[in-house]
């Protein structure tokens, strides 16, 4: 097809968004719509070119594949060795491990579905350190290519030719709504998936598939038509993040507009703001536009990942790098590779596609096998990790559940011994993390306790989560039907003592109901949780055992891991409570309803584990240069084992002196 100047105008706005967001410029803080205009144009360049090529019968899948992998994998495979370089580099060895698996599936085409399963979603602040997240874009991409020309291959030959648009413009609305329902049922997901997506190429279908236009417009509305688009796209940007369930309805106007542009620029190449988008400055940043989006992410992410700080002199650097790299890789790798599309499909395959997958996944292999190579740090790291293995429990992980509905009866800490008191320990993943903190006071005290936990839920009795974590707009269906197991249990069995703990503060919000249809309020959450814990606390007394309430550890502050880990990286040596925090009580509601609790229940047992963890208002971030946090605030192994042992030597133990 003939080149279209203005496509590239569009590419350099679509990139520039893009790259003012993730530089973490306010202009425009929504600027990731970038992305939905490069879909569109990708749509309906694909479109297109398959068209033009059956209309001329000139078609070939062998000829089309073979010109998308020259256009698109020789800088992207210089990204996946570039960037495994690097983080072998300066990547600690769980982070490098976690980074070799995120290589294997973008080698694959399937980022996307990698990190909408490993993240919490691609807004969320984890992301910001992973080099190669920006590629779930290029993976959806790949797969729209697998589907879309059998799509239009397919409708080409067995349908009536004058069918073809009226066909694609239904299979576009289909997608859409389809999108629309993701959005609604899986917004913490939909951002990744190729379903979700794959309306955006189809409307850039839609425009190619337009028929033709007379020539005669008006240039004021062909300008005004036009102007309203353009503007519509720097007006979404700038919003406020338009995060849940994204993409929706602003993503629809994103991908009119951009349709809308592309058709004056097909069919009004003389319009003002077709030839303000042929500007050649403007051009130029469009035919940079893949590079720059290839090399970005990996820049900013790892400059993020170092923890060096983002002033202006950062940022300005950060930017001209990226201009650079995109610069080169565009002169000297993907202008050359244009050359190269005529090799035959079976080397272009074995070269492009092949080898990189191979030669990625034997190096993943690697570095898996040896652990992330922990000896490219100085001896400290391999002191921690050597602790951290030494005190982590293999059982731990397994006995924490979201999807069975079964009691494990092998989650036994503490005493072993025959003649030792028994106790059932329920709550969330955060009671999942005090393993070794109670494994520590049951020995001591003669208790085998049974440990069970339930990921994201709060065990109370009579009460659901509705609209919460994965579950939106419908209840916790396990995480209940666990809960009214536990005090079955409590009920049925002669237990010395009941635990729970939970990270209390994670269900204060207006997820708590009582039945499906209950109004939902902040108040209302607090009064049916004073109610359930009451509830909880006379069904535990009257089987006859002792409760026991078991506090949150300090909440773990931002960036806490950056702080501990920072002079590691750098090769730096640690000074002793550089990285301490100040105690920041969020919920003294908390603390007067377990006074509450403890005045009418006096047989009551209250564990604050925060006694030992914080010493006037201060907070340890690690225990002896051991890290107490493994994650997004549960402690380690080794830190429920110490604090465990300090509670001991501070304070009677609360399973014996109750």
């Amino acid at each position: 097809m003939k080149y279209r100047p203005d496509i590239d105008g569009l590419r350099a706005i679509a990139i520039v968004l893009v790259l003012i967001y993730h530089g973490g410029l306010r202009f425009f803080p929504s600027g990731f719509i970038g992305v939905d205009v490069f879909f569109v144009i990708s749509g309906f360049l694909i479109t297109s070119i398959i068209h033009e090529s059956l209309n001329t019968d000139s078609f070939s899948f062998l000829d089309f594949y073979n010109r998308r992998l020259w256009r698109l994998q020789p800088v992207f495979v210089c990204l996946l060795f570039l960037t495994t370089t690097l983080t072998a580099l300066f990547f600690l060895p769980d982070d490098l491990m976690q980074y070799s698996k995120s290589a294997r599936k973008t080698s694959l085409f399937l980022s996307n579905l990698f990190f909408d399963k490993t993240t919490t979603g691609y807004f969320s602040p984890e992301t910001h350190q992973l080099p190669l997240l920006h590629t779930w874009s290029l993976s959806i991409e790949w797969q729209c290519y697998l589907l879309l020309p059998c799509l239009i291959y397919g409708l080409y030959r067995f349908l009536p030719k004058k069918y073809l648009p009226a066909s694609v413009y239904i299979l576009t609305l289909i997608a859409f709504l389809y999108s629309s329902h993701n959005g609604r049922t899986l917004p913490a997901h939909t951002y990744y998936l190729l379903l979700s997506r794959i309306y955006e190429f189809l409307i850039g279908s839609c425009v190619a598939l337009v028929p033709s236009i007379t020539r005669a417009g008006n240039k004021y509305l062909l300008n005004l038509i036009g102007g309203i688009a353009l503007f519509s796209l720097f007006y979404i940007a700038s919003l406020n993040p338009v995060l849940p369930g994204y993409p929706d309805k602003h993503a629809l106007v994103v991908c009119l507009a951009t349709g809308i542009l592309i058709t004056l620029g097909r069919f009004f190449p003389e319009c003002f703001l077709c030839k303000l988008l042929s500007i050649k400055p403007i051009v130029f940043i469009g035919l940079l536009s893949y590079s720059l989006y290839i090399w970005h992410w990996v820049i900013f992410s790892l400059l993020k990942y170092q923890s060096i700080v983002e002033t202006l002199v950062i940022q300005f650097f950060a930017y001209g790098l990226t201009f650079v790299l995109a610069y080169l890789s565009w002169n000297y790798i993907e202008k050359p590779a244009r050359h190269l599309r005529n090799t035959p499909f079976r080397y272009t395959f074995g070269l492009l596609v092949f080898m990189p997958i191979l030669v990625i996944h034997l190096t993943s292999y690697l570095i898996h096998v040896n652990n992330g190579f922990p000896k490219r740090f100085h001896g400290e790291l391999a002191t921690i990790y050597q602790q951290l293995e030494q005190y982590e429990s293999k059982l731990r992980p397994t006995c924490i559940s979201d999807k069975q509905q079964e009691i494990n009866m092998q989650c036994l800490v503490g005493s072993r011994k025959r003649d030792s008191k028994k106790a059932l320990m329920i709550g969330d993943s955060f009671s999942n993390h005090y393993w070794n903190f109670i494994d520590v006071l049951g020995k001591d005290a003669n208790v085998t306790v049974l440990m069970q936990a339930v990921s994201s839920c709060i065990t109370l009795p009579g009460i659901y989560l509705y609209d919460w974590w994965h579950f939106k707009n419908q209840i916790y269906q396990q995480c209940h039907v666990l809960t009214q197991k536990y005090y079955q249990m409590i009920q049925e069995n002669h237990y010395d003592y009941v635990l729970i703990s939970q990270l209390w503060i994670n269900y204060m919000a207006d997820n708590i109901i009582n039945h499906l249809g209950d109004k939902r309020s902040v108040p209302l959450t607090l009064k049916r949780l004073e109610d359930a814990l009451d509830k909880a606390l006379t069904i535990i007394t009257d089987s006859g055992a002792k409760p026991v309430l078991i506090k949150s550890t300090a909440v773990m502050q931002k960036n806490l891991h950056d702080c501990f880990f920072k002079h590691i990286k750098l090769r730096k040596s640690y000074l002793p409570g550089e990285c301490d925090f100040t105690l920041n009580e969020p919920a003294p509601w908390l603390e007067q309803l377990f006074q509450q609790m403890k005045l009418k229940y006096p047989q009551l047992i209250i564990i604050d584990p925060k006694k030992i963890q914080c010493i006037q208002g201060k907070c340890k971030a690690d225990i002896n240069g051991i890290p107490v946090y493994r994650d997004v605030g549960h402690i380690t192994d080794y830190a429920a084992y110490q604090l465990g042992t300090l509670y001991l030597q501070q304070y009677a133990n609360p399973l014996i002196n109750s």
